[in-house]
């Protein structure tokens, strides 16, 4: 076939193109790492149905005499019409000039990234609207399924981003025994000999004008062949840029991107020979050698989220009229919480994560949602961004729909920390609870989270709000989150041991005794010989004190009850800069969803059962962040 060569078209006079166009530079940020992730990806999404095993996917590289690259003068030829064309734009002339001397080097590094089990790439006998098709000669175009991960077809231009010169080889073998290659340069609109008209500056190595793919196998690495029955898809990257430490960066990225598809055996993964599978991972997650340190909480996080079916809560969310996710979520002993990342890692089918839900806690935890395979899924992906790390509802312009999926998304969110503050709020591990601290929380506008966690640590975590409180007293302060979002808090301390300053005419006492005062006797009879029932502090209760809204003004109490009393009395006081205390109000309080009675506007009214947990839901009039103590009576 004489007409096999590399052609860059003519712009029509329109427009002129640059190094950097807008595709490129969405994935320079991180390019090792954005390519690990588009390309897995792409490989889940094109799995075969009757497929048995998982899809595999093998990054190799290889080193190639240059002579062998195809159409290698060519491409040298127009990088060099590109530099006559740019040679007064300084930084466009230096990345060329650069171009130029990969390219001339006698030996050429390359990256092959082969996938199988997978469809192929349908459409290369030369269909237009094919997979194929939208791959090669389309940008912004996908006709990939409602479930798949990748659907704003631009993340083939992770590869071009890795190479030195821009030139990336696709070869395939698909299901429906199609077979061909063809090569793809981006470079930068260049001057043709003979017209004042300009190219636009990618280039395709292929069949005649109309740039068709070559109907012939392709393999440019010595150690691979393909076999006929072995249907997938191989890229050639030309010129890879294998900056130190590559292999670790992309094993990085597809267990943090891909941990729950490696574990559910939809995936498995070989870098130059390092295999990657449900059998192989934890020795890869677990190993300092093979992965960045950066991600080794996260990886050993998901892991343990994904596997540790005895330690970790398992619940269902069920979006009404759009479908289910799964959440697991794995409370961190004392000796283990150095594991935590007190983060949500959101995954969505076909199990590639998208995003983590920062700081759905102050204490030891990690957590994982996964949104299934149905509308919900449909739903978000839809709103996701090129790189499919976040969901951006400015993506929609009806006005009416995105504020739905907002809704949606806020649900999905809600329902995720109300299930994660009940499990670590009604938690009965102890290994985390030492003398000196106390329950801490960190919250957002819509919930709440915490558990038992050492006071060093939420120093470390937490901004605390600067405060003088009396001495010896058991004070609580609540403080706002660092993004603004929501409200977290830090308890005080109710060591048995120090004496707490109680107002005049209450017990004081210490472990949950009353201690009759002074001025107050449990049960003492008046003139008439009738018994006058007093109030007696019950102490000894440590109490968890958060704010649920800000800007609701939304607080909550919560404890253990050491006593069973019929009727018991709950007063919160804001504290001062100096110790001085003052009654809170309290506008409204709910107990398990019951109103409750409010005395004064200050007393909470109702009963408790030793060992019950209680829950109270209080609306107050204070404006700002308070630091707060909490007092409960009985009635003797």
């Amino acid at each position: 076939m004489c007409d096999i060569k590399w052609r860059f078209p003519g712009n029509g006079y329109t427009a002129d193109s640059g190094l950097d166009t807008a595709d490129m530079e969405t994935f320079k940020k991180d390019a090792i790492s954005s390519l690990a992730r588009e390309l897995c990806q792409n490989s889940i999404d094109a799995r075969r149905k009757n497929a048995i095993g998982p899809v595999k996917i093998v990054f190799n590289s290889f080193k190639i005499n240059a002579n062998l690259i195809p159409g290698k003068d060519q491409l040298i030829s127009q990088i060099e019409a590109c530099q006559r064309t740019w040679k007064t734009h300084k930084k466009i002339s230096k990345q060329l000039e650069e171009m130029h001397n990969q390219i001339t080097m006698d030996e050429i590094v390359c990256l092959r990234i082969s996938d199988f089990n997978t469809t192929g790439l349908i459409g290369v006998s030369g269909e237009d609207k094919t997979p194929w098709h939208y791959l090669v000669h389309g940008s912004g175009i996908s006709d990939k399924g409602d479930t798949s991960g990748g659907s704003k077809g631009i993340g083939k231009f992770a590869t071009f981003v890795t190479s030195h010169f821009n030139t990336v080889f696709y070869s395939t073998r698909t299901i429906k025994n199609e077979y061909g290659y063809e090569g793809i340069c981006k470079l930068c609109s260049a001057e043709q000999p003979n017209t004042n008209e300009k190219t636009q500056g990618i280039g395709y190595f292929g069949i005649t004008h109309q740039n068709k793919p070559i109907i012939e196998d392709f393999n440019l690495d010595p150690t691979f062949v393909r076999n006929s029955n072995e249907y997938g898809s191989d890229i050639f990257i030309l010129g890879f840029k294998n900056p130190t430490g590559w292999r670790r960066d992309i094993i990085s990225k597809i267990l943090d991107s891909f941990m729950s598809a490696i574990v559910f055996d939809s995936l498995e993964v070989e870098i130059d020979g390092i295999i990657i599978n449900k059998k192989t991972l934890k020795d890869v997650v677990y190993n300092d050698e093979l992965i960045n340190k950066n991600i080794k909480k996260s990886a050993i996080s998901q892991y343990l989220l994904l596997t540790d079916k005895e330690h970790r809560y398992e619940d269902v969310i069920t979006i009404e009229g759009y479908g289910t996710a799964k959440l697991y979520l794995i409370e961190f002993t004392e000796d283990k919480e150095e594991l935590a990342t007190n983060n949500c890692v959101m995954i969505r089918y076909p199990y590639m994560k998208i995003k983590d839900l920062p700081r759905i806690s102050t204490l030891p935890c990690s957590a994982m949602c996964i949104i299934e395979n149905n509308d919900l899924n449909k739903t978000l992906r839809n709103v996701e961004n090129p790189q499919h790390t976040n969901w951006e509802f400015n993506r929609i312009e009806d006005e009416s729909e995105k504020q739905e999926v907002k809704a949606i998304y806020n649900e999905l969110i809600e329902n995720i920390k109300r299930i994660i503050t009940d499990h670590l709020a009604s938690s009965d591990n102890t290994e985390t609870d030492i003398e000196g601290a106390g329950d801490y929380f960190e919250s957002t506008e819509n919930e709440t989270v915490g558990n038992s966690f050492k006071r060093q640590k939420i120093k470390d975590k937490a901004e605390i709000k600067k405060k003088i409180r009396p001495k010896k007293s058991n004070v609580n302060a609540s403080v706002e989150d660092v993004e603004g979002d929501g409200i977290s808090l830090d308890i005080g301390t109710d060591d048995p041991k120090e004496e707490i300053l109680t107002p005049n005419e209450f017990n004081a006492g210490g472990g949950g005794t009353i201690i009759p005062g002074s001025k107050l006797n449990s049960g003492t009879p008046n003139d008439d010989g009738h018994v006058l029932v007093k109030p007696a502090e019950l102490r000894g209760m440590s109490y968890r004190f958060f704010c649920i809204s800000k800007k609701d003004r939304k607080y909550v109490i919560s404890f253990i009850s050491d006593f069973t009393e019929e009727d018991v009395s709950l007063e919160l006081y804001a504290l001062d800069e100096s110790g001085n205390k003052y009654p809170v109000k309290i506008e409204k309080c709910l107990l398990e969803k019951e109103e409750l009675i409010i005395k004064n506007e200050t007393e909470i009214k109702f009963s408790i059962k030793k060992g019950q947990r209680i829950k109270l839901e209080m609306i107050t009039d204070q404006r700002e962040l308070f630091s707060g103590e909490v007092k409960v009576y009985a009635f003797r």
